[in-house]
């Protein structure tokens, strides 16, 4: 695909692009990485450039595509972050809540301070990764479906 491309274009390289910017923190809560360049998409652009003080115009082109590559290059490996198996809930507290956390903060879903309680914000954090794929619940529970993804999201 030619660049740049931007809100109008489809298919798998804009999936791609979409999936980087997730990756990256910027979510796209309503239709996620559907291949299309919609204005959710755009303004996930939009507010990437922004804070990587890129020209503010929406578009992909070769300088925030070398950008977002570059961003999601620094983010640590998979490895780093083991996640604890089971499921873990609001109340519970250790060490296995703890990798849960730092987990979380490693992909961009802040659950606060890593104290070791599953307080409202871990909730809040598990709750806003599960609203990005259909195939989960968005109850705040840590489970194996959940665990899944967050180690999907981990080794990307």
């Amino acid at each position: 695909m030619k660049l740049p491309i931007g809100e109008g274009a489809s298919g798998a390289f804009v999936r791609d692009i979409q999936q980087q910017l997730i990756k990256a923190g910027y979510r796209l809560p309503r239709y996620g990485a559907d291949s299309v360049f919609g204005e959710e998409t755009e303004n996930a652009v939009m507010r990437f450039q922004r804070d990587h003080n890129l020209a503010v115009d929406g578009l992909v082109g070769q300088v925030t595509l070398s950008k977002l590559q570059q961003v999601n290059q620094q983010r640590v490996s998979a490895p780093d972050f083991p996640l604890p198996s089971g499921v873990l809930r609001r109340g519970d507290q250790g060490e296995n809540v703890r990798q849960l956390q730092r987990a979380l903060k490693q992909i961009n879903y802040n659950p606060g301070t890593v104290d070791g309680i599953y307080g409202p914000r871990t909730e809040d954090a598990v709750r806003r990764f599960q609203s990005m794929y259909a195939a989960l619940k968005d109850d705040g529970i840590y489970g194996p479906n959940t665990r899944k993804y967050i180690r999907m999201e981990l080794d990307d």
